[in-house]
């Protein structure tokens, strides 16, 4: 038997009985050799802006310069979210040098050293770090904890480029999988070190928008008793403070020293890197009542328990009040991605998380609304009155509406249930949303109230629609729990590519409650908990409603009560054997069943999709062509 049969033979073993026996029999095999990498800034300074109206300033690397180096301290199997040791395929000190295209491999010990997946389809552990193009990074090994120092303690003059080469990216993750051919692989790496932002407002300094006061200017921010030291874990995701902290003052970097806005609304911003840690925080700034004047006054203040965290943004605000020279003070925190401006400073920022309920978001037809407070949608009344979003899409084909947060997503439903139906617009979903922090707790809180105080309220209800268009993306939204991510779907409504993952019970469909319109190219992952006549993607599908190129891989219906359209769609009861003969068999049909469709005139203008074989697992979907 030639290796690589005797390979595939294992692998299909392996994803029927996950025996961890087997895996240490496996042989490599030249097809799994990874020979390559690809990069991304997971958190990478993508900042929230308005079509690029107003300007921001990113903190830090958001991407790789040539000479920045990868060092992987451990390459290994995960199986059920835990390190499998499997020595054959155990891999440390893996090192890639970016040339300012691609990733290569570099000072491979021992010389010519291949690395190889124990298997192609199941999930590895890649943890490792990434030094920004400097060969003096303080970056010292011990017991495989790493010991690092901030170099900068001054950033006034050194700017971004200084703050870009203390950047230290690390990357943890348990569910690295190979790419197409098993031949390379993507890793996302986040920030080690903690952003700190200091912003200065006068918003109640100036006594009117035209008064003298508004000429202050705000200079040497300086934030004391700062750690400088920091370690690092190598099987961790986070970076520490150092038991030897070396406490010193950090200097901050203003981009703007003459401020940003103009009259009341003016802030000066000042930016830098700490170390992780939780502590008070004394300051000290100087402040210029006027530019041509040459009297100062230091203001000194103490913020008080404030947490820098690892790959975060921890902001310092700081309001002047004239009155008896008193200052506002309260702390924000966010994700690296942090910009302060007069613009974005007034949005209300949220995690991933749907930590709000819906009386927290705004419609763009809500009394009194102003760019400066949507959630998601405003009305631009320099541009004929047109709805748009927060990025300055307009909804049309060619720039649909843009939700990028679970904030968004329940703003969006908001405005569907208040009767907005968005017929005729495009919404697409350009980021992975979680809607609950973990399963557990979202069980655990709806089990004490009876519902869980931040269940998902759906989009659409009986009297009010969907009727747009929304492209998935082929993304995900994850944890979703208590409704339908749309109740309703007019008969004008389509949705495509999208991913569902739920946790809790499903009373009628994860996707969609009734279906009158059309979904295609869409799937819900996992098993899901359904109650009886639900089905694990939508619940009711109407005589209008059409259902095509979708698939469900756990127990149970795809669709609860179907009088409509369903061709080339599955779930994992319908798969008759995971060989390879057979899975080649049962997508050919589906293919069959969709071109069939694809060729009827009533569904000529349908997005076309087909499925794609995998080898001991499950179908998946691609698009083929679009007729948007």
């Amino acid at each position: 038997m030639k290796l690589y049969k005797l390979f595939y033979l294992v692998s299909t073993i392996m994803f029927l009985s996950a025996c961890q026996t087997d895996d240490e029999m496996i042989e490599p095999d030249p097809e799994l050799e990874i020979q390559g990498i690809t990069a991304e800034i997971g958190n990478g300074a993508k900042i929230l802006t308005r079509a690029d109206v107003f300007k921001s300033t990113s903190v830090g690397r958001s991407t790789f310069s040539s000479g920045d180096k990868i060092v992987f301290t451990k390459i290994q199997r995960t199986e059920n979210g835990e390190i499998i040791p499997i020595d054959k395929f155990t891999y440390s000190d893996v090192r890639y040098l970016y040339n300012g295209t691609n990733w290569k491999r570099t000072e491979t010990t021992p010389q010519n050293e291949k690395i190889y997946w124990s298997d192609g389809s199941n999930d590895h552990t890649f943890i490792g770090y990434c030094l920004p193009n400097a060969t003096d990074y303080p970056w010292t090994l011990s017991n495989e904890i790493y010991y690092g120092q901030l170099r900068t303690i001054d950033f006034r003059t050194v700017g971004n480029t200084g703050i870009a080469a203390e950047d230290l990216l690390l990357t943890y993750s348990d569910t690295t999988k190979a790419e197409t051919g098993g031949l390379t692989t993507k890793v996302y790496l986040t920030h080690g070190l903690s952003n700190v932002c200091v912003v200065v407002n006068i918003k109640e300094y100036a006594a009117s928008s035209n008064a003298v006061d508004t000429k202050v200017v705000v200079s040497d921010m300086i934030i004391g008793e700062q750690p400088t030291k920091f370690t690092w874990d190598a099987n961790s995701a986070n970076l520490v403070a150092d038991t030897d902290p070396a406490n010193q003052n950090l200097t901050l970097w203003c981009p703007n020293s003459d401020g940003d806005g103009s009259g009341q609304t003016k802030t000066f911003s000042f930016y830098g890197l700490t170390v992780p840690h939780t502590a008070k925080v004394p300051f000290q700034f100087k402040v210029k009542y006027d530019p041509n004047d040459t009297e100062t006054k230091t203001y000194k203040g103490e913020f008080s328990s404030v947490a820098f965290q690892s790959g975060k943004c921890t902001t310092l605000n700081i309001t002047l009040n004239h009155r008896d020279e008193q200052m506002h003070m309260n702390v924000d925190y966010s994700d690296w991605k942090y910009v302060a401006t007069p613009d974005l400073g007034e949005l209300v920022k949220k995690s991933t998380y749907m930590e709000m309920t819906i009386d927290n978001v705004s419609t763009h037809f809500d009394n009194g609304l102003t760019i400066d407070n949507a959630t998601w949608l405003y009305i631009d009344h320099n541009d004929e009155d047109k709805v748009k979003d927060v990025y300055g899409n307009d909804g049309n084909l060619e720039h649909p509406y843009v939700i990028k947060s679970a904030a968004q997503l329940l703003s969006f439903a908001k405005e569907v249930n208040n009767g907005y139906s968005f017929s005729g617009d495009y919404i697409r979903l350009d980021a992975d949303i979680t809607m609950q922090a973990s399963t557990a707790k979202t069980i655990e809180e709806g089990n004490k109230y009876g519902k869980s105080a931040v269940e998902w309220i759906g989009i659409g209800d009986t009297d009010h629609a969907f009727q747009g268009t929304f492209l998935g993306g082929d993304r995900y939204i994850n944890r979703l729990y208590g409704n339908p991510l749309f109740v309703n779907l007019g008969d004008n409504a389509c949705v495509e590519q999208l991913c569902i993952t739920a946790i809790g019970e499903v009373s009628t469909g994860a996707l969609a409650g009734t279906n009158n319109g059309i979904i295609g190219g869409c799937k819900v992952i996992d098993d899901v908990s359904l109650a009886t006549g639900a089905g694990a993607l939508v619940g009711s599908n109407s005589s209008k409603g059409v259902i095509y190129a979708c698939y469900y891989t756990g127990t149970g219906n795809l669709i609860g009560t179907d009088s409509g359209t369903t061709k080339g769609c599955y779930t994992a009861s319908d798969i008759p054997s995971f060989t390879d003969s057979a899975l080649k068999t049962f997508v050919s049909n589906l293919n069959t069943a969709l071109s069939a469709l694809y060729n009827d005139d009533k569904y000529k203008s349908l997005t076309q999709f087909q499925f794609v074989h995998n080898s001991a697992s499950y179908p998946t979907v691609t698009k083929v062509s679009t007729n948007n």
